[in-house]
């Protein structure tokens, strides 16, 4: 006879609005700069892993920072993401 398993209680779904995605579009509907949250959701990247990998200078493409704004240009990301730069070591 088998025992039952008890399943181990799930937390409660914190409700969250998925941020867009914008979509890799070569007729250059992108904006120059985006923020890093999207610039990580392009390269498949979480917003911790982001922040910390520009904390740390780690952050594969130029970085601007406005005060407390961090934004990305586009154009060096898209090149990343095509494979046309590579990263200096």
């Amino acid at each position: 006879m088998a025992l039952p398993t008890a399943s181990a209680p799930t937390p409660a779904a914190r409700p969250s609005t998925p941020r867009p995605v914008p979509a890799l579009d070569p007729a250059g509907q992108l904006p120059a700069v985006l923020d890093l949250v999207e610039a990580a959701a392009l390269l498949g990247l979480g917003r911790t892993t982001a922040y910390r990998l520009v904390r740390d200078q780690q952050w594969p493409t130029p970085v601007l920072r406005l005060g407390r704004l961090i934004k990305i240009p586009t154009r060096p990301l898209l090149e990343l993401l095509a494979g046309t730069i590579r990263e200096t070591g």
